[in-house]
């Protein structure tokens, strides 16, 4: 009898104690930047983790934790053992300050009285608000051009905002990461954080992430390759592996040797543009 009640207790014990390990998505990518001359740009390679719709990006310079539970948005720098994290609204206000004022500086640096008279608008510093009725017209378009990427079979899709294409993606339909990563979760902090973008860019993103046909098409299935066209010059991002995997709760987690400090000192230059969604995108 006391055998018994012993087990009962060990076993109440074991599952009390919450995992530190559940199961997820580990993939590997390859990221290639394009000049506007056309001049790509040598590939650098990062790493996606997934599980319990929270995602951990892993580039040479940085890491991203993003908690798609809370909205909580976190950078590490490694070198550094620094880190800032906040909401993630917070994080895109940031942004777009560090944007407005380098243009500031660059306006009052190079433009004498002369270009002035003729020269920028005045900056808005902060988030806007995104009116879904001013936004450019998107559409979706499905090709017949297949291809094996990462060990999956994909269809290639055209994005287009106003008739032009902006994005090309590669969807793989029978990934389906959706019980790791929620789409509408995702999709509401991507709306948060195109809040915080400027120029066409930012009403090309944001048209995509307000549009019900891209929610649709994502909702169980698998971005493995994504091309963006720009002005200013495109990215391309192609997975090179992808694969189910337990994943410690410690990925998510800042280490405790880790100095919290201000965004600026984490990332000295912080991105113009939206981070790469994690490419389900579900979700860089």
């Amino acid at each position: 009898m006391r055998g018994r009640f012993q087990k009962a207790m060990l076993l109440t014990a074991l599952v009390a104690v919450p995992s530190s390990v559940q199961a997820g998505w580990v993939s590997q990518w390859s990221n290639i930047a394009t000049q506007p001359s056309g001049e790509r740009a040598a590939p650098q390679s990062s790493s996606m983790t997934i599980a319990g719709n929270r995602v951990r990006l892993e580039q040479p310079e940085a890491i991203t934790l993003i908690d798609y539970n809370t909205g909580t948005f976190t950078v590490m720098n490694p070198t550094k053992q620094v880190f800032w994290s906040g909401p993630i609204d917070e994080y895109a206000r940031l942004v777009a300050e560090s944007r407005t004022n380098a243009m500031l500086k660059k306006f009052n640096e190079f433009q004498d009285k002369k270009n002035a008279a003729h020269g920028l608008p005045p900056a808005t510093v902060g988030l806007k608000k995104i009116d879904p009725a001013k936004l450019p017209p998107l559409s979706i378009l499905k090709t017949d051009v297949t291809e094996r990427i990462a060990g999956y079979d994909t269809i290639k899709y055209q994005v287009q905002v106003d008739g032009e294409l902006f994005q090309e993606l590669w969807i793989a339909p029978t990934l389906d990461v959706s019980s790791d990563l929620n789409i509408d979760r995702y999709l509401t902090q991507q709306r948060k954080i195109g809040a915080g973008m400027a120029g066409k860019s930012a009403d090309q993103y944001n048209a995509l992430y307000l549009n019900d046909d891209y929610r649709q098409l994502l909702e169980k299935a698998f971005v493995l390759k994504m091309v963006t066209h720009h002005i200013a010059g495109g990215f391309e991002r192609t997975a090179t592996s992808v694969n189910q995997a337990d994943v410690a709760a410690s990925q998510f987690e800042v280490p405790d040797t880790y100095r919290k400090v201000r965004l600026s000192d984490v990332l000295p230059s912080p991105p113009t543009t939206q981070p790469q969604p994690p490419s389900k995108p579900k979700g860089s």
